[in-house]
Order: structure tokens, then C-alpha cells, then sequence
């Protein structure tokens, strides 16, 4: 995924999806084509379960998503497989209760932007967490 990006905030979080329901989280980062999360997520790990701690009722889904690039079906698995990467590091690393998370992959299918330039790509390549 994309480097550089701004690391939100619990709070970000929490009026992201008190807003809209669901928000983008920056700072989650996977090697092309890998489902294994990279050490420099571990600030935006520590924000999502800062917000299940302090919302103690929340429940999320964990939503990835990838670009347009390669082939629909492993886009779809890729998309599903991060997702579950970030799901069972909140559960393992961070104490939160599986009960309250569900991972899905959305592969290409719900863009952020056009898949046609690389900045658009770059937008696309995300996870989101989404309220329940």
C-alpha cells in the first residue's frame, strides 16, 4: 500500500464512522501482492484498538481493498486475506475479542478513485473499518 500517509487518530476514527459509517484507515501497509502487514502499521493498529477500547459495544467490519491491476479472482482473495491479516493482529496483538470484528475482501469492486493513473490506484489499494 501506499507510503507516507497521515496515521488518523481513535478519535478520527470515531467521527469517521459516527459521520459516515466507515472510514479509510492510513498507516496500514502490505507488500505488493502480500497479505503480511508490515511492521510500520503497528501506529494505526494501536489507534483502531484505542477506539474498540474506548467504544467497548463497537463492532466493526474489517474491509480490504485493492486496485484493478491483475486478475479479478486473486484481487478478491488478496483483498480478503489483508483484511484477516488486520483482524487477527487486533485479536492477537492488541487483546480486542474476534467476537466484535469480521474481515471481508472487496477486491477492486468499491474504488476510491479512477484505476487509470497510479495516484488513483494508490487510493484504492486500502482498508477500511466499517460500523456494524
Amino acid at each position: 500500500m501506499e507510503t507516507g500517509l497521515v496515521v488518523a487518530d481513535a478519535a478520527a476514527l470515531a467521527n469517521g464512522l459516527a459521520r459516515d459509517g466507515r472510514i479509510r484507515v492510513d498507516g496500514i501497509f502490505f507488500d505488493t501482492g502480500r497479505a503480511t502487514l508490515k511492521a510500520e502499521s503497528a501506529p494505526a493498529l494501536e489507534q483502531v484498538a484505542k477506539l474498540l477500547r474506548e467504544q467497548a459495544q463497537l463492532q466493526l467490519y474489517v474491509v480490504g481493498h485493492t486496485d484493478s491491476q491483475g486478475q479479478f479472482q486473486q484481487n478478491m482473495s488478496l483483498s480478503r486475506a489483508r483484511a484477516e491479516a488486520v483482524m487477527q493482529a487486533l485479536v492477537r496483538d492488541y487483546g480486542i475479542s474476534p467476537s466484535r470484528l469480521e474481515a471481508h475482501g472487496v477486491g477492486p469492486l468499491v474504488p476510491a478513485s479512477t484505476n487509470r493513473q497510479e495516484g488513483g490506484r494508490s487510493q484504492n489499494r486500502r482498508v477500511e473499518i466499517v460500523e456494524r
